[in-house]
């Protein structure tokens, strides 16, 4: 429904103002000019004959003025009135078109909720596959959160058992590596031991050196106490062997130093073999554990990965 502004309001009101216009004008008219009655001047005339001509012609001009102004007085407010009147109307039927444009919007409305009341089966279908959809993903997610907890919890007992045999494998290596700093010290101590015995064999060797000394002076005295009293002696027959009983101390001396240097080697050898031996089995445990622990620490990653790639929101 449309309105002109010029037919819808201007005009009526344009024609009703000239209509009352038209009115007042015969209105005035009929009053000052009306065939029946008598003219004002006339009557003026025949109340006052000829003693007061001039003071009836300023009566009627001081009426006719009069007249005139509340006339004029009339036509403004009417004319204001009339404006006021325009303005309120055109307001009213801006009010009506947007109310008419809301009209036709609900009606829209309206028809488009009859005719979803109309085909409901579709929208159940709808809602129905949109519910089996996410009841088909949150199986899915469930199902997935479950398998994510299992594989934590595995991974969990992984590492406990990773972290009991580190634990286990550090007391080994802190074991091996007392052992090994108590084989040093008895190795040292077997260095003191043999140093001991080189320095008594050495001593022994100056004592045997000092002792041929004393024999040779000895026997070249003898010697000369014989050849004074003129006694012939056999001195390689009468001589004792002591020669023989010297080299007889001197090698068993160097046997038991040999003995005790070599028993000192072997028990310093045998230590060091074993503990040698602890120590890379400590240095492959621990090389397992950390190969065992890089690859745990790498699923855990690959699993974090995936867990933040995938989501676990629907």
């Amino acid at each position: 429904m449309s309105y002109d502004t010029f037919f819808s309001y201007r005009r009526p009101w344009d024609s009703y103002r000239g209509s009352q216009y038209t009115t007042k004008s015969s209105m005035s008219s009929s009053l000052y000019s009306s065939p029946g009655a008598p003219a004002p001047g006339k009557r003026i005339l025949r109340l006052a004959s000829s003693s007061l001509p001039d003071a009836s012609e300023r009566m009627d001009m001081a009426q006719a003025s009069s007249l005139n102004s509340e006339l004029l007085g009339l036509r403004s407010q009417e004319r204001e009135q009339l404006g006021d009147l325009n303005d309120r109307f055109a307001t009213y039927i801006d009010k009506v078109r947007h109310l008419e444009q809301q009209n036709r919007a609900l009606l829209a409305e309206l028809e488009a909720l009859r005719r979803r009341q109309n085909d409901p089966s579709r929208l159940q279908t709808l809602y129905e596959g949109q519910a089996r959809s996410l009841r088909a993903t949150i199986d899915s997610e469930n199902g997935e959160k479950m398998r994510m907890e299992a594989e934590r919890d595995y991974l969990r007992d992984v590492h406990e058992q990773m972290k009991e045999r580190f634990e286990e494998e550090a007391r080994r290596r802190m074991d091996a590596e007392e052992a090994l700093q108590r084989a040093k010290e008895d190795a040292s101590r077997a260095v003191l031991t043999n140093c001991d015995a080189e320095a008594t064999v050495v001593s022994l060797c100056d004592e045997i050196v000092f002792l041929k000394k004393v024999f040779a002076e000895e026997h070249e005295e003898l010697q000369a106490q014989l050849q004074v009293a003129n006694i012939s002696v056999d001195v390689e027959v009468s001589r004792p062997d002591l020669s023989t009983a010297l080299r007889d101390i001197r090698g068993q001396y160097e046997r038991l130093a040999n003995k005790n240097m070599q028993a000192a080697e072997d028990w310093y050898k045998s230590k060091f073999a074993s503990v040698a031996e602890m120590a890379s089995k400590n240095n492959e445990a621990v090389h397992a554990i950390r190969e065992e622990t890089m690859d745990t620490r790498l699923l855990e990653k690959k699993i974090i990965k995936k867990n933040l790639g995938g989501g676990w929101g629907i």
